[in-house]
């Protein structure tokens, strides 16, 4: 196993994050979710603006960036846009060390809670983060900003497969 380093993205790392989330999202393949594995990759300009903003981390070995999670803020809580680990590098724990880098980040900030939305089911989305200790927000709950999102997501036909928006508190209280 290769040692990772998880730190906030560096302008040169940003070439490299639209090929870790094609990675990434060809996982979506094996579980007959092709549509979702087709997408095509950000550009990079996706994640130069969320890096100009500070809220892009990455995970790196010493010789490449194998994850990131690019984040944004959202009806006053951390939002996190996406996260992507490349499959050689899956199971190894990356994504959960880079959802906790997330965390801090958002503590640091003053930020009280985080949001996602994720597919339900996904072994990789939904119950991975429940494992993280997030909860499902139900739809009468959802904030007008992750309302839009879960409108946009069912605009591009993610919503043929089930989609839930989390949360999770980042405080002790």
């Amino acid at each position: 196993m290769d040692v990772v380093l998880v730190r906030p993205a560096k302008a040169e790392d940003l070439g490299a994050l639209p090929e870790v989330e094609v990675a990434a999202g060809s996982l979506f393949r094996e579980l007959d979710m092709d549509a979702v594995a087709d997408e095509p990759a950000p550009e990079v300009e996706c994640f130069l603006r969320a890096h100009q903003r500070g809220d892009v981390l990455v995970a790196e070995t010493a010789d490449r960036v194998v994850g990131f999670v690019r984040l944004n803020e959202l009806d006053g809580a951390l939002h996190v846009e996406q996260l992507g680990v490349v499959p050689t590098h899956g199971g190894q724990g990356i994504g959960r060390t880079l959802m906790l880098a997330a965390e801090d980040v958002a503590r640091s900030r003053g930020y009280r809670r985080m949001i996602l939305t994720t597919f339900r089911d996904v072994p990789f989305n939904g119950p991975f983060y429940r494992s993280m200790g997030w909860r499902t927000v139900s739809q009468a709950r959802l904030t007008p900003g992750l309302a839009d999102v879960r409108r946009t997501e069912a605009a591009t036909g993610l919503d043929q497969w089930p989609r839930i928006a989390m949360e999770k508190s980042v405080t002790d209280d």
